[in-house]
């Protein structure tokens, strides 16, 4: 592995994290193999000492000397290989018969206890008890401790083998899982960099695992259409704007060079000169409601929120536009009942109901009848009875300047239901266009 890999390794959040899991592993199993180690070593000991006290149980403490050197003798001479040895020592501490060669005289009687013997085969170390007898003797009952111990010293080396053992695999494996998600996130890089470098329509590919690293791909994926969503907006804004401005500039033109001509009588300049400002205006319009809709899209508005009543707000809004709507013998029938209370900004409120109504003000023919409806959610109807959208158009005529092609003929930039759709997104509410059959049904309801 090069350094730089290594660099790399060290860097990588999962063979941190598989580091970090190895070494907490590793103490518990360290805690672990020591507790086993002690317990096995108590286990032994214990059942040690319970042959030592039931051998030293069996020999009647009234029992004559020469009776107990010949048990011992006996004993020891069927202990081939002097794993559990004999002995009789007199008062004085003097060997009697058996094994081992001298006598601890500060160990307790009766109890268990550690000590060095000398053998032809080396020191061993013995576990014995001493009980003392009638006639002032000790009589000594031991077990060789190398079996015990060999097992311990086994367990310690298999404790050892096994802890590097475990080192390797985790090293080698956090390298392996390293790896791994370097691989996958080299492939992330390599995907963002290809859209950076103008592949908009390029996208991140997850794993089949779908993991977490998968739900960000997914996550970063949904911000990219978003993005490319809002820069072909922006770029059909610029187109829409263009194509919309050029005929009240070219207007505004002719005005001009008309003024300029300085042959228009009085009252000709003046008729030139209010078309000329009716021009102006309609633009600063357009422009200010771009302005409105990204405010509204910068969210800055809602600090100003309080609860209200809307159907007060909606009963304005309908009152409002109702005189517009006689002049062309046009209905507005109200469904609106009393106290539906929201919490939202009662001016913004009112100008979206307010462009919804005249929308269908705009479209719905002489003699025809616009119906608002409102109910708690809230959910907000408008319907007409006019021409319609068509269903391809629905989501479209959402997007700034964009007007179906019937409508072009009408007054309007194409911005006053992208502004409502905004004024909805800032309160937490949809606006859905839908068809009244005939018609055209606009509904605000609450996500």
């Amino acid at each position: 592995m090069s350094f730089a890999a290594i660099k790399r390794w060290r860097r990588s959040s999962s063979a941190r994290f598989a580091t970090i899991f190895l070494l907490l592993y590793g103490a518990a199993s360290i805690s672990l193999f020591a507790f086993v180690h002690d317990r096995a070593i108590a286990h032994f000991n214990a059942q040690t000492d319970e042959w030592l006290a039931r051998e030293t149980v069996k020999l009647p403490a009234t029992l004559p000397r020469a009776d107990v050197i010949e048990r011992v003798v006996r004993h020891n001479r069927a202990d081939v290989h002097h794993l559990r040895p004999f002995g009789l020592f007199d008062s004085a501490g003097r060997r009697l018969s058996g094994a081992p060669a001298a006598l601890p005289l500060d160990q307790p009687e009766g109890q268990a206890f550690e000590m060095a013997n000398v053998t032809s085969r080396g020191e061993v170390d013995l576990r014995a008890m001493i009980v003392p007898l009638a006639n002032g003797d000790r009589f000594l009952v031991a077990q060789d401790l190398r079996e015990s111990r060999a097992f311990a010293t086994d367990l310690v080396l298999t404790i050892i083998w096994g802890g590097l053992g475990l080192l390797v695999l985790g090293l080698s494996g956090s390298v392996l899982l390293a790896l791994a998600q370097e691989s996958r996130v080299r492939r992330l890089t390599q995907g963002l960099h290809a859209i950076m470098a103008g592949r908009l329509d390029a996208r991140l590919t997850p794993s089949p695992r779908r993991d977490e690293l998968d739900d960000l791909t997914l996550e970063v994926n949904r911000m990219l259409d978003e993005v490319q969503r809002l820069m072909l907006e922006v770029k059909a804004a610029g187109d829409n704007i263009a194509h919309d401005m050029r005929t009240p500039l070219t207007r505004l033109l002719a005005n001009l060079r008309q003024a300029d001509d300085g042959a228009a009588s009085a009252p000709a300049m003046a008729v030139v000169i209010g078309d000329a400002v009716e021009e102006v205006t309609g633009m600063i319009g357009m422009f200010d409601a771009l302005l409105r809709i990204a405010e509204m899209d910068e969210g800055a508005r809602r600090q100003g929120f309080r609860m209200l009543d809307l159907s007060r707000v909606v009963a304005d809004a309908a009152d409002f536009h109702e005189v517009a709507a006689l002049e062309r013998g046009i209905s507005i029938t109200r469904r609106v009942p009393d106290d539906v209370v929201f919490e939202g900004d009662a001016d913004l409120l009112f100008e979206a109901v307010g462009n919804l109504v005249d929308n269908s003000i705009k479209y719905t023919p002489e003699g025809g009848q616009i119906v608002i409806s409102l109910e708690a959610g809230p959910i907000l109807t408008v319907a007409d009875d006019g021409p319609g959208i068509p269903a391809e158009e629905r989501d479209k005529v959402l997007g700034r300047f964009h007007r179906v092609e019937t409508s072009r003929s009408q007054p309007g930039n194409g911005l006053g239901l992208p502004l409502v759709a905004a004024i909805a997104r800032v309160h937490r509410l949809e606006l859905r266009i839908g068809d009244c059959a005939p018609g055209c049904v606009a509904t605000l309801a609450a996500l």
